[in-house]
């Protein structure tokens, strides 16, 4: 009770008091002195009843304040457990990433040492030289897997121009090839693909880019038919499926949906120590499913071994897809892809606009997508083609108009660093 009600309520019991006196003295005819004196007991009384009020109003004032603080106890108590909980949750999550980096780190090293000593073993090998230029030059199958073009700016350096004879070219390629390993000189380039018309980025596929001691990149039509023949062109698909794996892991959470594509050689597919090791692998890392999407030439797809076709169909049922690409013509049995697991068809813009093939390419995007496959034109370079494309619909797209592959912003000198010093 206020000050203010009290004083109030004071004056009230001091008239009720008075009032009894005056009707004490006149109405009963008590004399002064006793009307006074029951005028007195009364106010006492009054004071009494008051002060028995106002000590009840207090005290459920008092307990609501107490309940109210006890409430705010216990949120406090809550929201303490809670942080602390979240505290020990991000230790822990703490600890296991840096685990995680440090496994990450030592398997990379551990992954060029086999891949140094794989290109030491193959430098000592015999090279079986192609009989003729034309040979040479038919060893392009797995060229997409390195190389989508020429990069603006790449040059062939003069040590590998037609000049050098086949034993000497070979030499300087595999020792580049040594060097670039040692010393952690093959990068990891991405090149976007974008949805059309937004051009909005979608995915990105993912390169091999080899440089020399003085950080000049090589060119890999240059290098790609000795290396083919020295057997190091599935040595760079598994350093090219590392790095993206590790630019996969680094990204986590984010941008989800977007995949990147890797290409496996023809060569790597064939390799009986590679293929399987490589089924196992990704078979233990299935979380990584909804990332990459491996990428195999139309050629290699339509002649896949049975045992190829088993691993595939490993991959597959455990939720990895892939894409064909290296489309020749429009003859693509879209049902049967799509009960290989593959989700995409990758086909080069004068391809697609040729047409060659049974099915018209303004109904193959509406045939793909019957069976939940999606259609990539790549190799466009003007404006021209994007009008043409989305006539029929076309709705992902690559190509140096949208962007040419630029290097990874995963830094891999530093990781082979960091995992010298782990180990």
């Amino acid at each position: 009770m206020s000050a203010l009600s009290r004083v109030l309520w004071t004056l009230t019991g001091g008239i009720l008091a008075v009032a009894a006196s005056l009707l004490v003295h006149r109405l009963l005819g008590y004399d002064p002195i006793f009307a006074g004196l029951v005028g007195v007991i009364a106010f006492l009384i009054y004071l009494q009843l008051l002060a028995a009020v106002d000590w009840r109003v207090e005290r459920r004032a008092l307990e609501h304040r107490m309940m109210a603080l006890h409430a705010d106890y216990q949120d406090a108590v809550t929201a303490v457990e809670d942080t602390r909980q979240d505290i020990q949750t991000l230790r822990r999550e703490a600890a296991q990433g840096g685990k995680l980096s440090s496994s990450e780190l030592i398997a990379e090293l551990r992954v060029l040492q086999t891949l140094l000593s794989q290109v030491a073993q193959k430098s000592a090998s015999p090279m079986r030289t192609p009989s003729t230029l034309s040979d040479r030059l038919n060893h392009t199958a797995s060229a997409h897997a390195l190389d989508h073009g020429v990069l603006k700016g790449e040059k062939i350096p003069p040590a590998f121009g037609a000049a050098a004879t086949p034993d000497t070219e070979r030499r300087e390629i595999l020792g580049v090839m040594h060097h670039a390993l040692e010393e952690n000189r093959i990068d990891l380039y991405l090149q976007p693909i974008v949805r059309l018309p937004s051009r909005k980025v979608a995915h990105y596929e993912a390169f091999s880019r080899v440089r020399d001691d003085k950080g000049q990149i090589i060119f890999p039509r240059q290098f790609l038919p000795v290396a083919e023949e020295s057997g190091l062109v599935g040595t760079l698909d598994n350093l090219l499926l590392f790095r993206c794996i590790q630019v996969i892991r680094r990204l986590g959470p984010r941008r989800p949906g977007v995949r990147f594509f890797c290409n496996i050689s023809s060569r790597s597919l064939d390799d009986e120590d590679f293929f399987p090791q490589f089924v196992d692998f990704m078979s233990n890392n299935a979380d990584l499913n909804d990332r990459l999407t491996f990428e195999f030439a139309q050629d290699d797809v339509r002649r896949h071994s049975d045992d190829v076709a088993r691993g595939l169909a490993t991959l597959g049922r455990q939720g990895f897809r892939f894409s064909m690409d290296q489309v020749r013509d429009l003859d693509i049995d879209a049902q049967g892809l799509a009960l290989r697991h593959f989700s995409f068809v990758k086909i080069a813009a004068d391809v697609f606009r040729a047409g060659q093939g049974p099915l018209h390419r303004a109904d193959l995007k509406g045939i793909l997508a019957r069976h939940d496959m999606e259609l990539i034109v790549d190799k466009i370079e003007d404006e021209g083609t994007v009008i043409d494309i989305l006539e029929d619909g076309v709705e992902l797209g690559q190509g140096y108009l949208f962007g040419e592959p630029r290097p990874s912003r995963d830094s891999s000198a530093a990781t082979a660093d960091d995992a010298r010093d782990e180990l």
